[in-house]
């Protein structure tokens, strides 16, 4: 009987902790482009002014929820400014 109250236990709170569905949308190449357009340096170019990770402008671009999507990029966004990589976490500046 302790052992079935724990398992009950255990499941209500994953129940309660667990968002109730998550989304990881893969973002194609043209919406990388797309979402290079809306910033104007990075973390490597830009260390005081970079303020927000990519994935913000993912979600403007996008239209997705943040609190529960996660994006995988096809390709590599670039730097405007100094040309490197650029992944959903990297933070940038917006135009």
């Amino acid at each position: 009987m302790v052992q079935v109250a724990s398992k009950l236990l255990e499941t209500e709170l994953a129940n309660r902790l667990a968002p109730a569905h998550h989304d990881v949308i893969l973002i194609n190449a043209s919406t990388v482009r797309e979402a290079e357009a809306l910033i104007v340096s990075c973390e490597h170019c830009n260390e005081d002014g970079a303020e927000f990770p990519f994935l913000v402008v993912l979600d403007r671009v996008t239209g997705s929820d943040p609190k529960v999507t996660d994006y995988i990029l096809e390709v590599p966004a670039k730097c405007p400014k100094c040309c490197r990589e650029i992944l959903e976490k990297t933070f940038v500046e917006r135009a």
